[in-house]
């Protein structure tokens, strides 16, 4: 777009009446119609381009004017392809997005379901304990009431046994 410029501006500096062969092509450029060698050739009345440098300047012109539009063509097609390189990785990102969007709503479901099973088990766990403390804890109880003074009393009788045999007074 920067050479569009500077043409236009050395379109402006040039005065359309001057006759160098520069000044025709530049007017040609202008013009909707690409001209032709030949079309610049026969609008040019004959006498100036009586020299060779003339037809040189001329021949060199058309030669730049041929290798900007090179270049103008060449830059095109490569934001064409540029452009529509950026759009298919723009959807290939925007499918990506998407995916990794899924997959994590899917991570988070899962997570949410292990968390719900884990204080599931937690409380079962939990639950478990304390009946198994509460059972400890009813045997020992029981074990306290009732079977040391049972122990007691069959000790105390086998005690007894053995002083009478021995002839031991009890105290």
């Amino acid at each position: 777009m920067k050479k569009k410029a500077s043409r236009k501006s050395t379109l402006q500096v040039s005065s359309p009446s001057s006759t160098t062969p520069k000044s025709i092509i530049l007017e040609n450029r202008n013009s909707k119609k690409k001209p032709t060698t030949t079309s610049v050739l026969r609008s040019k009345p004959q006498n100036s381009l009586a020299s060779i440098s003339d037809l040189k300047d001329l021949a060199s012109s058309r030669f730049q004017h041929l290798k900007s539009d090179l270049i103008d063509h060449s830059h095109s097609e490569i934001i064409k392809d540029l452009e529509a390189f950026q759009s298919r990785l723009h959807k290939r990102f925007k499918m990506q997005s998407q995916i990794c969007q899924q997959v994590m709503d899917e991570a988070d479901k899962d997570f949410k379901k292990m968390s719900k099973d884990i204080n599931e088990s937690c409380e079962a766990m939990k639950e478990s304990y304390e009946e198994l403390i509460a059972d400890a804890q009813a045997t020992a109880t029981r074990v306290c009431k009732t079977s040391i003074p049972e122990l007691l009393k069959s000790h105390e009788k086998a005690i007894g046994i053995i002083r009478s045999r021995f002839g031991i007074p009890s105290a």
